[in-house]
């Protein structure tokens, strides 16, 4: 886990903000108020994403590409469009949950700041687009520099920051994850976090509709993987000898042959429904207190939902 000096900065602005909302009743009318340090406060929190980014461009790049300088890529199109390949940044969804925050809109409430994150120009989110636009014009401009704007882009901070951390939070038995804060230490937002549904892990991690929203998931760790894996592997030594040794295996393979076979259960098939019932009970009086120990032993972590499953 590498040293996260950007979150320092990130609570700063969080705080400046939380500061504003003592001052300003922020439901969905007041987004649209604007200031001279609304834009400031903008300004600050995208910086902090161009050099942030660039960061996380290089950790998984694992080098600047050949003749160009860290200066030379934009944190766009070059550095987000990286992070979005990889980790599908554009559906990962931030839920505003301040309590002193009172937006009824959905769009309002329920955010994916770095949709369109990694292009350019008019195409650009409409914080990047705001950036860009006081950056360069801020008399002209001044009404971009909003509290939405600067919401949105804190929102994207939020995000990379929590990529840039990439922590491992163990769970033990916890299979629900209600000991996991989803404000992962934010005081205006959380995040959405997958659950685990697979106990046999034997089986590939089930994703749900909305995998890709969220930033954190729940999964059992490597360790209870392996002991419940060699579990399914005595199951499957077994029913193979179970097989291999019964007559009706024998005169099956007179006419057919397992590589070409495309159906769903060999093993049904070839042995009928009595005596697979016959071998599952078997197989299940050889490895049941040891498959047992291994399920009451699981333990969970929730760890970045970064694409690998």
């Amino acid at each position: 886990m590498a040293t996260n000096f950007y979150w320092p900065i990130y609570k700063n602005l969080e705080k400046e903000v939380i500061e504003l909302s003592n001052f300003i009743h922020l439901d969905d009318r007041q987004l649209s108020i604007y200031s001279v340090r609304i834009s400031d406060l903008l300004i600050r929190c995208v910086i902090e994403i161009e050099s942030i980014s660039k960061d996380l461009f290089e950790r998984i790049a694992g080098s600047i590409p050949t003749g160009k300088t860290r200066k030379d890529l934009y944190f766009d199109t070059d550095c987000i469009d990286l992070l979005e390949q990889k980790w599908c940044l554009s559906q990962k969804k931030v839920i505003v949950a301040a309590p002193n925050f009172y937006l009824s809109k959905q769009d309002n409430k329920i955010l994916t700041p770095l949709k369109k994150a990694n292009k350019r120009g008019s195409s650009s989110s409409d914080w990047s687009k705001a950036y860009q636009a006081v950056k360069h014009d801020r008399l002209k401009d001044l009404k971009k520099g909003n509290i939405k704007h600067f919401i949105r882009a804190l929102a994207a901070l939020f995000i990379l920051n929590i990529y840039y951390k990439d922590v491992e939070y163990k769970l033990g038995n916890d299979s629900k994850a209600t000991s996991f804060t989803t404000g992962l230490g934010s005081e205006i937002f959380s995040i959405k976090l997958h659950h685990c549904s697979n106990y046999n892990t034997g089986q590939a991690y089930h994703k749900a509709a909305d995998f890709d929203e969220c930033v954190y998931l729940v999964d059992i760790d490597l360790e209870s993987k392996q002991k419940v894996a060699e579990v399914v592997r005595k199951e499957n030594r077994l029913k193979l000898d179970f097989l291999t040794r019964h007559p009706r295996f024998h005169e099956w393979l007179k006419h057919n042959s397992i590589e070409s076979y495309e159906g769903d259960n060999l093993y049904f098939e070839i042995l009928g429904k009595d005596i697979y019932i016959q071998m599952e009970r078997e197989i299940l009086a050889q490895t049941q207190d040891e498959k047992m120990k291994a399920l009451r032993s699981i333990q969970y972590h929730a760890v970045l939902n970064n694409g690998s499953k």
